[in-house]
């Protein structure tokens, strides 16, 4: 059944039409270090808006996977450290930013400084990762290997031989990674961090494509 399910599968370049699945995808229910930081429903809408306005994805290189003629998953592949987050799409956010976040703006803008504090540089050797989501009523079905080896096939195309991706240390996503190759090369801890988002840190994970 689960090969089946993954099998049936389609990839196509996602659209601005497909705003509203990919953030229900990757928002509802948010990352958990998210939700410990500004809790389910401040960090599912910061989350919801940062998508509508381009800040979080960049649709240009942002694949989705199609199950039955509807969104199954999100592939943001090729851009992971490209600028998205403009100064100028900033301001235009802020005020709905300040209305969803209220007396919690100060911890959320200490929380953006302690992930910056466990997130990698720039591989420029690799092809990276940048965001991988599976609708939650449909994991463990096969399609986020699906997702995987698209971003794969995305490569080999651009001539790459290496992959990367980074995560959460909790993500159980990671167990995924592992089993399509990707192998833990740093990692990141920061007890602020932890303290706040629940979350020791992240790693960031690499993959020989030259051979496959």
């Amino acid at each position: 059944m689960t090969a089946s399910m993954a099998e049936r599968v389609e990839m196509r370049a996602a659209t601005t039409a497909d705003l509203v699945d990919i953030s229900r995808i990757m928002n509802y229910p948010p990352e958990p270090p998210m939700a410990t930081l500004l809790g389910t429903d401040r960090a599912s809408r910061v989350g919801d808006l940062f998508v509508r306005s381009g800040a979080s994805i960049a649709l240009d290189s942002t694949t989705v996977a199609i199950l039955d003629g509807a969104v199954a998953g999100v592939l943001d592949c090729g851009s992971q450290y490209g600028v998205r987050l403009t100064a100028g799409k900033f301001l235009r956010m802020l005020p709905q930013i300040l209305f969803i976040l209220g007396p919690l703006i100060p911890r959320g803008l200490y929380g953006t400084w302690l992930r910056q504090r466990v997130q990698f540089e720039a591989q420029p050797d690799s092809f990276p990762i940048g965001e991988l989501y599976v609708d939650e009523a449909l994991r463990n079905r096969g399609i986020g290997g699906r997702l995987l080896r698209h971003a794969e096939d995305l490569a080999h195309r651009k001539g790459a031989s290496r992959m990367c991706l980074e995560t959460g240390i909790t993500n159980p996503a990671l167990r995924l990674y592992e089993r399509y190759g990707y192998a833990v090369v740093a990692t990141k801890t920061d007890a602020g961090y932890e303290r706040m988002m629940g979350s020791p840190g992240r790693v960031l994970m690499s993959k020989d494509i030259s051979e496959s």
